[in-house]
């Protein structure tokens, strides 16, 4: 991942026992600095939401990162849907129909008021919800101490990396002229076994997640002192309910 290596996470043996604020270099970082060093050198930014747990920037960016998407992907996205009602079991053949008119008599303007402002409130409900898992798991599971400032402005930090997956991931859907790609294991398998089991335990497993789950972990070693290998447990075992999560409530309404 961009920035890794051997130093990548200090230790929690070699952390010093400092107090708020006097953290070497942290307060010197520019927002930009932030912005280049959660690609470059990730351990720069997230040191500094300890005692500056900054967030406003990064989450406007990724809005209009995923503003952008939604624009550039949106014939291949009302297409998607079509599939998706098509394919489903749990609409009623009679209300098919229906469902599919309405989106062929979708004005442009009803969808981006639709899909962006849904879309906008649904990723910050999202990232405010998943903020609280990391406490509850970082604070009450594994007795940690932080504020959730300083774990919301981690998990929008770590969400970064949507300014380079939602590009990608655009270019490769026009290219296709699918919004059926992947960047995950999924890709070996046939899109059309996308309801399984499988194959969507397979699409968890993508590059870009990794690169998330990587930068979580790092902010949450130095945000709660804890070791490396104690936070990447509490992050991948924080994934791991994500997926089975969303696996379980796709299977109930899709």
């Amino acid at each position: 991942m961009p920035g890794q290596d051997n130093n990548f996470i200090p230790h929690e043996n070699n952390l010093p026992e400092t107090q708020p604020g006097t953290m070497e270099n942290e307060e010197n970082l520019s927002p930009l600095q932030k912005l280049i060093y959660i690609f470059t050198n990730p351990t720069k930014t997230l040191t500094t939401l300890r005692n500056n747990p900054t967030w406003v920037l990064p989450l406007l960016l990724i809005m209009l990162m995923t503003v952008a998407f939604t624009i550039v992907t949106k014939d291949l996205m009302i297409e998607y849907r079509k599939e998706i009602i098509l394919n489903s079991d749990k609409i009623p053949e009679e209300q098919k129909d229906l469902a599919l008119e309405r989106l062929d008599n979708m004005s442009p303007k009803a969808f981006y008021i639709q899909s962006i402002g849904g879309g906008l409130v649904g990723l910050v409900l999202v990232y405010l919800f998943a903020a609280g898992v990391f406490i509850v798991v970082g604070n009450f599971i594994l007795g940690g101490k932080a504020t959730f400032k300083q774990i919301f402005a981690l998990y929008v930090w770590g969400n970064m990396v949507s300014l380079v997956e939602l590009p990608v991931k655009a270019g490769m859907a026009l290219a296709k002229g699918s919004a059926q790609v992947y960047t995950s294991l999924a890709v070996f398998m046939d899109p059309s076994k996308s309801k399984t089991i499988l194959f969507q335990i397979l699409n968890a497993v993508d590059i870009f997640n990794i690169w998330r789950i990587i930068l979580w972990s790092i902010g949450f070693a130095l945000i709660y002192r804890f070791s490396p290998k104690k936070s990447y447990i509490a992050v991948i075992s924080i994934y791991l309910f994500y997926i089975l999560l969303s696996i379980g409530l796709g299977r109930l309404f899709i």
